[in-house]
This record gives structure tokens, sequence and C-alpha cells, in this order.
């Protein structure tokens, strides 16, 4: 049985509203108590129903009931003594018209069942928009991992490439005194000057402070650009003859020349 198709064929309204037949509400009192699906939506139907008639009764205006309490009081003042005889005219037995009463009952029953069926099917409308924006979150989050992840394949592919490369020299920077667990890695490649970091340990900068790494040429530090945080090997600027590398924590925005304690530091 497909339920979904059940729900949404109109019997459960027509049971909650009363015109089913009465093979369909045994029908839908079966299922109702096999498929507890079918027994939430009905619950749900008839709360709807139950909510728009609360929502919409009319009370009697007081004009009207002053109106109907001084019609009986003068039909009671004016009501015939038991002992006396009543002639009535023939046409006080002709059987009023009911014409309009029952055109207006079907109407109002109609309306009921259409505002009723528009509040419910407007119910699940609101629950099927609150599980569309659950789901354009979730493709959001797993669109930004799905990203991040290629980014992380991205950058390792390039880093299997530096290390494969044999024309690089790798260079270890060691912590000192300041920073003993600091590490980090440079790899430089003479032939294009090609420079590339990685930061594998260093401690948090303070705010308003930046990591520089420097290249030592013939004995004097020349800049090869601030470190951002991330993984892998990230290229810095180009340099020639360098004997040795050095990051230094400088002011944000870097230095022309370190003046910040030095943290890591390798020879070549």
């Amino acid at each position: 049985m497909n339920i979904s198709e059940y729900i949404s064929s109109g019997i459960l309204e027509s049971y909650v509203l009363g015109v089913a037949t009465p093979e369909e509400m045994r029908e839908v009192e079966k299922y109702a108590s096999i498929y507890p699906e079918i027994k939430q939506e009905l619950e749900a139907i008839e709360m709807a129903m139950n909510s728009y008639a609360t929502e919409h009764r009319i009370e009697p205006s007081s004009h009207l009931k002053e109106k109907i309490l001084t019609k009986i009081a003068g039909e009671t003042n004016n009501t015939t003594p038991a002992n006396e005889p009543v002639v009535r005219s023939l046409n006080e037995y002709k059987k009023p018209s009911s014409t309009f009463s029952a055109w207006s009952i079907a109407a109002s029953f109609l309306f009921l069942i259409s505002a009723g069926i528009a509040m419910y099917f407007g119910m699940k409308s609101s629950r099927l928009n609150d599980s569309m924006n659950e789901m354009t979150k979730a493709n959001t989050t797993l669109s930004d991992s799905i990203k991040a992840i290629s980014s992380a394949i991205t950058q390792m592919h390039n880093d299997m490439d530096i290390l494969k490369d044999p024309t690089n020299k790798m260079v270890e920077l060691k912590g000192l005194k300041i920073a003993p667990e600091s590490k980090a890695m440079v790899c430089w490649r003479p032939a294009d000057k090609k420079v590339y970091v990685e930061i594998e340990k260093l401690p948090s900068a303070p705010q308003g402070m930046q990591y520089q790494l420097w290249a030592i040429v013939d004995g004097k530090p020349v800049s090869e650009g601030m470190l951002t945080a991330g993984s892998g090997f990230h290229p810095m600027k180009d340099v020639d003859n360098a004997q040795a590398f050095a990051i230094t924590l400088e002011k944000e925005g870097g230095s022309p020349t370190p003046k910040g304690d030095m943290y890591v530091m390798g020879a070549i």
C-alpha cells in the first residue's frame, strides 16, 4: 500500500467531515489502527478543522437576542385561552418554504469544508517550507565541506609535487630558546628561486602581530613575506643565493627588517 497516495487522496478529509461512505469510514479506521502515519495525519486534519471552527465561531449579537425575547413575549400575551375556540385559515397550515434555509446550510457547510481544507494544506505547506529550508541549509553545509575537501586534496597534490622534485632543497627550521618546540620547513629551488614554507608548529600570534619569513642572503635578512594560516606548503617570494631561513614575530603587515623575536631558524 502506498501510504502517501492514500493520504493525499482526500479520503481522510471526507472522514473527518463525516461525508465518507460507511465502507470508506471503516477502511480509514482500519488503516489508522495499522499505519501510524495515517493516524497522525488524521489527527492533524481534525486539529486543523477544530482550530478553524473555534477561530471563526460567530456569537449572536445582543440586538438579535433582545428581538427574539420581545417576539416571544408578544406571542405569549396574544395566546388564546384554552377554553376559547380557535379559528384558523387553511393558509396557516401551509408548509413554509425551506429552500433558502437548505441552501444556506449547504453553502455554510461547503464554506467550512473548503476553509478547513485550505487551512490543512496551508499547515502542510508551512511544514514543507520548513523542511525545504532545512534541506537548503544542509546542502550549503555539504557544499562547503566538499569545497574544503577539494581544496585539501589540491594542496596535498601540490605538496607531493614539491617533495618529489629532486632539485628542491629542504631546509628544516628548528625552534629557538623562546619556543623550543616550534618547527617549520622551507623548500627552496635554486634553479628558479622559488620558495615554499610549511608551518608545522608555532605559537598562536597575539592580536596585532604576525609571523614573517626571512631569507639570509650574504649575511643580511631579506623579507620573504608574511605567513598565513593553513596546512601544507605555501609559496613565498623568490630569492637567490640564500644561506638560511628564519621566522620572526612582527607587527601585523610585516617589517622591512627583523625587529621581533626569532622563533625558528635553519641553515641550508
